[in-house]
């Protein structure tokens, strides 16, 4: 097996649409190619294509590395015909574009237990937690709910905390958890002006967060993929997670085969092999389906349902008024 990674960004030219990408990799020697482009870190899911190409030698997986974003802007430019799945932590973005007609249909032989319409599966799931670093907050220990920590934070009114969470404008993954806090919580709204009363930082990334909390730079971090987390925790003892009691979000990632795939049958494959028992014992255990299931610590998981009702806050008039609030609560004049 081989793997290779491509340290700059490069161009990959897709129809008439060029497509910024990440990184490129291959898993395996095989002549029946099955190219794969997703979201996750390839590190992340390197252990599940090596098992599946170990089961059919003659396959090899090509992954490329991408954001959600030109994820979707590729798929609606219109992909080539040799991307044969399509992979995203975006689930509201892979809905819509299910629902606007570029997946096919699972093989029917494929038993889909959490997807959609049979033509969208569900491969993992991310919780979601907020950081904090512990020798800076005393008392923080207490803070079990979102209105504990909004209590927390009016308390440190005399002294500003720095805090930082997703920037919804430039980040797909934050602009879909800030509406699902807004689903689970009627107070997110006052819990975002009271984040907004410290020095709040919104950011792009989940590793710049972390790696924020841990060098100091931030306080305390709203709303982090905790898979990016887990092995930081070893090395650094004041980075502590916090799994709020009243409710923990979850992401799933997704994926679909697109309907110019040329290898569709391979595509198909590899997802059967993604949910089989030996495809998710592969991923880290925060991820896997079962992680609902889990003793974790915390209130109820609560996964984002892949449903249609996704794609309503994804309109134009909807998110003009998400952001006119947001602007409201967090770019104070």
């Amino acid at each position: 097996m081989r793997s290779l990674f491509c340290c700059v960004l490069i161009l990959l030219s897709l129809n008439s649409y060029s497509l910024e990408i990440e990184g490129e990799f291959y898993i395996g020697d095989g002549a029946n190619q099955v190219t794969v482009i997703g979201t996750s870190d390839f590190s992340r899911v390197q252990p599940v294509f090596a098992g599946f190409v170990s089961a059919e030698r003659s396959t090899q997986v090509r992954y490329l590395q991408m954001s959600s974003r030109e994820i979707d802007a590729a798929v609606r430019a219109g992909l080539s015909s040799d991307i044969d799945l399509v992979m995203s932590s975006a689930v509201d973005l892979q809905v819509r574009l299910v629902n606007d007609g570029y997946a096919r249909a699972f093989e029917s032989s494929l038993v889909v237990d959490f997807g959609w319409r049979g033509e969208l599966v569900q491969l993992s799931l991310e919780p979601i937690v907020t950081i904090f670093n512990q020798s800076r907050l005393e008392g923080f220990e207490y803070v079990k709910t979102r209105r504990d920590l909004a209590q927390f934070l009016e308390r440190s009114s005399d002294r500003p905390l720095r805090l930082t969470l997703y920037d919804p404008d430039v980040s797909g993954v934050g602009y879909l958890l800030s509406r699902q806090d807004i689903v689970q919580d009627e107070h997110f709204w006052s819990l975002l002006e009271m984040l907004s009363s410290q020095q709040l930082r919104p950011n792009c990334c989940s590793g710049d967060m972390i790696n924020g909390v841990i060098t100091g730079e931030f306080d305390i971090a709203y709303n982090v993929l905790e898979s990016y987390v887990l092995p930081r925790l070893m090395d650094t003892p004041d980075l502590k997670i916090l799994r709020f009691d009243d409710y923990q979000l979850a992401i799933p990632r997704t994926a679909f085969v697109p309907k110019q795939a040329d290898n569709p049958d391979a595509a198909n494959r590899l997802v059967r092999f993604f949910l089989s028992r030996d495809g998710q014992n592969r991923l880290a255990p925060s991820v896997r389906l079962d992680v609902i299931q889990a003793n974790r610590g915390g209130g109820p998981i609560k996964p984002i349902r892949v449903t249609p009702a996704l794609i309503v806050h994804l309109d134009h008039i909807n998110r003009q008024r998400f952001f006119q609030r947001w602007n409201r609560s967090v770019r104070k004049p």
